[in-house]
């Protein structure tokens, strides 16, 4: 799940992980039912089943699953972690990798960008995709093509469709273009009025402008939180970037367009909000979920006041995952708006 589903596993790739998990997780069961049989614990299959394990990870400390007194709390999952960190670390050798698979694998290893897979659907919360939406934002991760290759776009008229998807996500004249980042700010306004926290959406401050083009680009904030920060309000404003917008054959760094598109909204609104009294905070995400730093920032607070307010332990999931969510239903909408009828 942490790179999306990519590169789906073989039987014969987990067997052997499969089976000392399944071992090692059940070492008190077996020495209740076989305490009084003479069998020895460690057969020739397990004995064999450890020997390949530590030859196919030789970084990896087998040792602990042999006895049941050092094997780990969670074998499977600490199995599973072993396996996952060295199919991850092949796949640049196993595969001819283009730039873009590259580019979109590290993208998808990025802060929270798989948190909407892990998420409990609830048509009341907003958090429920069509067939067509969940194929659609899949197919756009796994990098599998959605549109003929070279058609220009019917609406800009100004570049491509290309085949994966990335025009139709990030042009600024294709249908829905605004609902993707409307959709996110009514989602976060939602989750913290859910948190107990006071927010109003699109509440006119009369001073969020352009510093280069004074008065004449004056509009609201996305949110205006109230006592966010030493009693101020906090204007937070949200921004969603493609990462993979105008990917060239080099120097590609997962990250650097959220962060630039961070950098850029407090440029632009940081000051005027200082000097009226208010905080800035911009949050920024990209196609695949990922979070810029302040975003995390708020959110992780945001997770902090649900935790203290409720006994259950989920509240984090419920911040993050609900928001990822959010933010993959609203580039499937954008997706699914321009595949050709023949594909939905």
């Amino acid at each position: 799940m942490r790179l999306g589903g990519l590169g789906l596993l073989s039987a014969r790739e987990v067997g052997v992980y499969a089976f000392v998990a399944s071992r090692a997780q059940s070492y008190v069961l077996q020495d209740h039912i076989l305490r009084n049989s003479g069998v020895v614990k460690l057969d020739v299959d397990y004995q064999q089943a450890l020997e390949y394990l530590s030859v196919s990870l030789p970084d990896f400390d087998i040792g602990g699953f042999s006895n049941m007194d050092t094997a780990p709390p969670k074998p499977q999952k600490t199995l599973a972690n072993a396996l996952f960190d060295k199919i991850a670390q092949s796949l640049g050798e196993t595969f001819d990798l283009s730039q873009r698979q590259k580019a979109v694998i590290e993208c998808l290893k990025g802060p929270h960008a798989q948190d909407f897979l892990t998420v409990i659907p609830i048509e009341g919360l907003g958090q429920c995709m069509s067939a067509v939406e969940y194929r659609a934002i899949l197919k756009y991760r796994l990098m599998i093509p959605m549109y003929p290759e070279d058609e220009t776009c019917p609406i800009c008229r100004k570049a491509c469709m290309d085949k994966y998807g990335e025009h139709a996500v990030h042009c600024k004249e294709l249908p829905g273009f605004k609902y993707r980042h409307d959709w996110v700010r009514d989602v976060l306004g939602d989750i913290l009025r859910r948190a107990g926290i006071s927010a109003k959406k699109e509440a006119p401050v009369n001073f969020l402008t352009d510093p280069m083009e004074g008065r004449s680009t004056l509009r609201p904030a996305d949110l205006l939180v109230f006592g966010w920060t030493g009693g101020k309000h906090a204007c937070v404003d949200l921004t969603g970037v493609s990462p993979l917008a105008g990917l060239r054959e080099s120097g590609f760094v997962a990250g650097q367009a959220i962060r630039k598109a961070e950098s850029k909204k407090v440029d632009k609104h940081a000051k005027a909000c200082a000097d009226n009294q208010h905080v800035f905070v911009p949050f920024a995400f990209d196609t695949f979920g990922s979070l810029a730093p302040e975003a995390i920032r708020l959110l992780t607070r945001v997770h902090k006041v649900v935790h203290n307010s409720c006994s259950s332990t989920g509240g984090q999931g419920f911040v993050f995952n609900r928001l990822g969510f959010a933010i993959q239903k609203g580039v499937a909408a954008q997706l699914v708006a321009r595949l050709p009828a023949l594909l939905m």
